[in-house]
């Protein structure tokens, strides 16, 4: 990325740039567990959907951490970069790595040496429990991998390679996909079976992610870290508004399993996975350009240069809102025919999914202002109101709607729920975007 001020047209083709990979990285990636989700479906049957549940939280788990590192690291090495110091942005890059290989071997490890009590401890019980060892087996092992593997992503991608970063994620799924028809459908490996297709395809990954070192261009060098307090203590404070977003989903997705169970019945949790499967997927849209503006507003905030990050912030907000029509209205006219990929023998579920669908996926309209002003706040370093808002979007607003909407208007107040805690977010987010636009007001116009 050039230092000097980017013009308006360039900063358009620089985001996107960026962003596109980035978005269909996003998507491609939520796959995974989707595609897993279809084939375990036909070829397992509801146990083995049951057992990918019951093991969902660990994985978000590990991710959320490996996120933690990853983006907290990746914010400051293009801050760094921007600032013309490779050699200070290349030590963050291996203190991430190292820190990430030495958690990922000991979380991993722990999993593998004492599997039952990780499985029971999960929720899963007598009947789920042979599924679900066989699948967080596998999972854990290739975790090792995965976990540093997944840092390294977000750091090649921040080091100029955004394309190197799509076509590793694009080709780990095609692996994974191919084999999970061959190990599930064709050998009858079962839980087993989807689970290390799975890892062979994120070691796939990995390994095109590494090839970055191939490339002259770098920064990225491979060496032994220098540790520095300060730096590791800024990797974590900013990490930790994306550690809570990855957990964001999970909180909220057992608040409605909560309230749905109560007040409609198991029926509301098995549409209400349909929905959350959909929404995972489209969700990504909006990380995914939330990911791609990160490495052009860190290296712009590095160098000084505030008002191109702030224009890049408006841009992406921009294309948030206009992805977020398109999908709602795909969602609106087609929910049905998507929620009747995964159940195709019972029209009343999908037909409720469908309906849930209109409802919920409002509220992505205030959550990518939201991520972006978030976003915003971690280049920035604006710490207090970018853990403040991701903790709300774990436990807060929507919780508290949920237990007002439902009484006053019956299931459709469920649904609204999730709509109504995201505007408070979207709100609160603003008003903490005015108060430090405010604050920057003098050196803008001086700049």
């Amino acid at each position: 990325m050039p230092k000097a001020r980017l013009k308006p047209k360039s900063i358009g083709k620089e985001f996107a740039r960026y962003a596109i990979p980035s978005v269909v990285g996003m998507v491609v990636s939520s796959l995974y567990n989707i595609v897993d989700g279809i084939f375990v479906g036909r070829g397992v049957g509801e146990a083995g959907i049951g057992a990918i549940n019951i093991v969902y939280p660990f994985i978000m788990f590990e991710i959320a951490i490996t996120m933690l590192i990853a983006i907290g690291g990746a914010n400051h090495f293009s801050s760094s970069k921007g600032r013309g110091d490779d050699k200070a942005a290349n030590n963050i890059f291996l203190q991430c790595m190292y820190m990430m290989i030495g958690i990922g071997i000991v979380l991993n490890l722990l999993v593998l040496f004492f599997t039952p009590a990780v499985c029971r401890m999960l929720g899963a019980d007598d009947v789920l429990l042979p599924y679900v060892q066989e699948y967080i087996w596998w999972i854990a092992l290739f975790g090792i991998i995965y976990m540093p593997g997944l840092v390294l992503s977000i750091f090649v991608r921040n080091d100029n390679s955004p394309r190197r970063e799509l076509v590793g994620t694009l080709t780990g799924t095609i692996v994974n996909i191919v084999l999970d028809y061959l190990f599930i459908m064709v050998f009858d490996m079962g839980m087993a079976g989807a689970a290390i297709a799975t890892g062979i395809g994120q070691t796939v990954s990995v390994l095109i992610f590494m090839s970055h070192f191939l490339w002259k261009k770098r920064t990225l060098q491979l060496a032994k870290p220098k540790w520095n307090g300060a730096d590791i203590k800024k990797i974590l404070l900013s990490g930790t508004p994306t550690f809570l977003m990855e957990f964001s989903q999970s909180a909220v997705s057992y608040s409605f399993n909560l309230v749905l169970i109560a007040r409609v019945g198991t029926i509301g949790i098995s549409y209400y996975g349909i929905v959350m499967y959909i929404c995972s997927m489209f969700n990504m849209v909006l990380i995914g350009l939330t990911q791609g503006a990160q490495p052009i507003m860190s290296f712009r905030y590095g160098s000084g240069d505030l008002k191109t990050v702030k224009a890049i912030r408006s841009l992406a907000i921009k294309t948030a809102l206009i992805c977020t029509t398109v999908i709602y209205a795909t969602l609106f006219f087609f929910g049905g025919a998507l929620a009747s990929i995964f159940v195709s023998d019972s029209p009343e579920l999908t037909g409720m999914a469908a309906e849930m669908m209109k409802y919920y996926f409002l509220a992505f309209f205030p959550i990518g202002i939201t991520l972006m002003n978030i976003l915003y706040f971690q280049v920035t370093e604006q710490g207090p109101q970018s853990i403040a808002l991701s903790f709300l979007r774990c436990i807060g607003f929507i919780q508290l709607f949920l237990l007002v909407l439902p009484s006053a208007f019956g299931t459709i107040g469920i649904y609204l729920s999730f709509l109504c805690g995201e505007l408070c977010h979207c709100l609160l987010s603003c008003y903490f975007y005015r108060k430090i636009h405010m604050r920057e007001g003098m050196a803008i116009t001086k700049d």
